[in-house]
């Protein structure tokens, strides 16, 4: 039975890398929900502004298919972000989002995957901030489970096997992503690998990272995220990273 399901993924697989990759990228917030904020500049500005660059490149590759959860600053709920996602049969989902911290010294970008540890308490308290608003009841399943009927356990099993290579795939996205952050180089407090359990990661069935470019608390942090031109950069830096994860899974052997 196993190797049958192990087989179902594979086939799931090379079938997703026949077409191009889709990428959702979910610029945090928006509408009423502003995000963290300092000198009158909004998270959710500086999310939209990255995004959109990110968009662009992404457009330009021939190996992608780039779709926004949101283009503007109306707001979209946590559940819609899912939706979209799901409705555009996504391969990767990226959540972009801006720090803040009681520390000032406290810097650098931060990126996340779905949390199989215990998360540390402030992971845990950016999470419940971030998950606000949500209906974890109206959570979206796997296609695959929508188009076959199963008993409970089969379904079970096949859902335990899917969750399994969706967050194998995600720390795959979460570490190609800091490989390709060139402030990985620098010696911060922060800038690291993290695992937590936002929305966007936990109860999504597409493979995600979540990324935190920055604090708005820290002055060099501020100066970068309030530079149009380093804004960019980010986002050129997003779109290395994703191009390394998707070659890296276009090289990975599949087995049944």
């Amino acid at each position: 039975m196993f190797r049958v399901f192990a087989l179902i993924l594979l086939l799931m697989s090379t079938a997703a890398q026949a077409a191009p990759m889709t990428v959702v990228i979910d610029p945090g917030h928006g509408g009423k929900d502003r995000g963290t904020n300092r000198n009158h500049i909004f998270e959710s500005e500086i999310t939209l502004k990255v995004a959109q660059a990110l968009h662009e490149l992404l457009k330009r590759d021939k190996r992608f298919r780039p779709v926004l959860s949101r283009a503007d600053q109306h707001g979209v709920s946590l559940n819609d972000r899912a939706r979209v996602a799901k409705n555009q049969k996504a391969d990767l989902l990226l959540s972009i989002h801006v720090n803040s911290s009681p520390d000032s010294k406290a810097r650098g970008a931060e990126f996340y995957f779905q949390n199989q540890l215990q998360p540390d308490e402030e992971s845990m308290y950016l999470a419940h901030q971030e998950n606000a608003g949500a209906d974890q009841s109206d959570v979206p399943t796997y296609d695959f489970l929508d188009r076959h009927k199963y008993s409970p356990d089969v379904a079970a099993i096949v859902t335990d096997l899917l969750n399994g290579d969706r967050v194998w795939r995600s720390s795959n996205i979460a570490k190609s992503l800091k490989t390709n952050w060139r402030g990985s180089h620098k010696k911060f407090s922060t800038n690291s690998i993290r695992q937590a359990p936002f929305f966007v990661l936990t109860q999504m069935t597409t493979p995600s990272s979540l990324v935190e470019l920055g604090f708005l608390t820290n002055n060099d942090d501020f100066n970068d995220l309030t530079d149009s031109k380093k804004l960019r950069d980010m986002a050129e830096d997003l779109y290395r990273g994703i191009a390394a994860y998707k070659e890296s899974m276009d090289k990975a052997p599949r087995t049944p």
